[in-house]
């Protein structure tokens, strides 16, 4: 991405930090994710250098000491009627400064908060999105951990309503009408601590690493809304917490990254980064957990990834993979992903492709079908900007 887009980013974290507002219409769009989440080094942030001990709930907060931490949840849902859904609503915070500058106003703060929400409706075959923006002051947007844990921007929340208990709730005005989820997700698996208990690591340097881990097997009720009308809703959510202030390392053009929930009880977190040069980055570590809870990282080595088709965006005039064979030879793995939809593009400020996946395939000789999500970021990054 270029240079001004990315100096736009900031600008804005800067403007809404400072009270100022900024309408969404009036931001320039960019295809480059990776680019856009990507700020300056600041030796003064906090790094993850060594494997943490986790306390929960306390550690599903904030932790403004690093420079960039989300919140990310998605769900595959079933109606009543059989119709198929897929949500995602993520909470990005972003540290302007390691530390917050004495300010007269409360409404200042060193945090920026953004938010992505989205519902795929499979009946409707229709993929919605939306993004908010807010400063993390004056309870407009925050995340705290004790001594309920909590995150929201605005009337967007995650909130703890009993232990191991959380309700999502998000609504925004689709083109045909009310769109919004209201989700209680209930824990029934210990948290998914990624890489070496829970150090990630993102590239070979040190400290160029984040603390990750999952809560995965969320049963999921409540109910959806889509071009106004509603839904109840069965289903499993998966979330995702990661936090640090490490940078991708130098020519990550972009990643593919997939989650999914078999049916038999396995877990699959898998990515790659993709690097300008065509290749891909060594060092990333995904997670497999085996029906029998057996847990063990999963390396660039061990996998391998194969597009089957392309979708190309009819607004953006990105070409995204659209489809994949993901073969895991020496743990006798061979899955097929499919999207539940090729339209599942973001349309939000910074352009990539989340959504829904099916996933069948065999795992050491016995058939598994699976639901799961896929995020697809980089695209078009090198050319394509455009104007909402």
């Amino acid at each position: 991405m270029q240079t001004i887009y990315r100096f736009s980013f900031y600008l804005l974290l800067a403007l809404l930090a400072t009270g100022c507002s900024v309408q969404a219409a009036d931001r320039p769009i960019s295809a480059n994710v990776v680019e856009a989440m990507r700020a300056p080094d600041d030796a003064n942030f906090a790094r993850a250098y060594a494997p943490r001990t986790f306390d929960f709930p306390r550690d599903h907060g904030a932790h403004p000491e690093y420079r960039t931490e989300w919140w990310y949840y998605t769900g595959n849902l079933t109606a009543n009627d059989g119709t198929p859904f897929g949500f995602q609503l993520t909470f990005f915070r972003s540290a302007l400064t390691p530390k917050m500058p004495a300010r007269a106003s409360t409404l200042a703060s060193n945090q920026v908060y953004m938010a992505h929400f989205a519902l795929t409706d499979g009946g409707r075959k229709v993929h919605e999105s939306f993004d908010r923006y807010s400063r993390g002051a004056g309870e407009l947007a925050g995340a705290v951990g004790e001594p309920t844990y909590r995150v929201w921007l605005e009337d967007w929340r995650v909130e703890e309503i009993a232990p191991g208990v959380q309700r999502l709730v998000a609504r925004a005005n689709g083109e045909a009408g009310p769109v919004a989820i209201d989700l209680t997700l209930r824990e029934t698996r210990a948290p998914v601590l990624h890489g070496i208990d829970g150090l990630h690591q993102k590239g070979p340097e040190a400290g160029n690493a984040s603390y990750y881990y999952s809560l995965v097997g969320l049963e999921t009720t409540g109910t959806v809304t889509s071009a106004g009308r509603t839904f109840a809703i069965t289903g499993r959510s998966w979330m995702d917490h990661e936090f640090g202030t490490s940078a991708l390392t130098a020519g990550a053009i972009g990643w593919d990254w997939f989650s999914v929930q078999f049916d038999n009880g396995a877990i699959l977190m898998i990515y790659e980064i993709r690097l300008v040069d065509g290749g891909v980055n060594p060092n990333i570590k995904g997670t497999l957990i085996w029906p029998d809870g057996v847990q063990q990282m999963v390396s660039e080595d061990d996998f391998a990834l194969t597009p089957t088709g392309t979708w190309t965006s009819p607004r953006t005039d990105i070409t995204y993979p659209s489809g994949w064979k993901l073969t895991l030879p020496a743990l006798d793995i061979n899955l097929t992903i499919t999207p539940l939809l090729a339209d599942q593009e973001m349309d939000v400020s910074f352009v990539y492709w989340e959504g829904a996946i099916t996933v069948t395939g065999v795992m050491r000789g016995e058939a598994v079908t699976g639901q799961g999500y896929a995020e697809l970021t980089g695209y078009g990054a090198q050319s394509t900007t455009y104007q909402r």
